[in-house]
């Protein structure tokens, strides 16, 4: 699995806006291939930030089946106006997850 974050930033006075467009894009990008599940986030002491946490199966799943596939315009299309600019991106593999279950730890190759 790959986490791909994702940090935006609303123009000024579209927060809301945007909002509201991630919510209306998740039914898009949740038919993607190799689409595993996403939490959006909303800054507490800055409403203008956004932080999303998106699971692939593979890298390839995000930036060749989705980022070149027909689905990447349809989603950017309900919030890309309200962004103060590109998203800062990155991929993330886990390499240790720890649960409170069970206090335990795991460590991932």
């Amino acid at each position: 699995m790959v986490v791909e974050i994702a940090l935006l930033t609303a123009k000024p006075g579209m927060a809301d806006q945007l909002r509201e467009g991630l919510r209306a894009a998740r039914p898009v990008i949740a038919r993607a291939a190799g689409y595993l599940g996403s939490v959006f986030h909303q800054g507490i002491e800055e409403p203008d930030a956004f932080l999303l946490r998106i699971e692939w199966d593979s890298l390839e799943a995000h930036n060749v089946g989705f980022r070149q596939g027909p689905l990447f315009a349809e989603w950017r299309s309900h919030f890309g106006h309200f962004l103060e600019g590109p998203p800062k991106m990155t991929h993330y593999q886990t390499t240790v997850n720890f649960t409170t279950e069970n206090s335990s730890c795991i460590l991932s190759k």
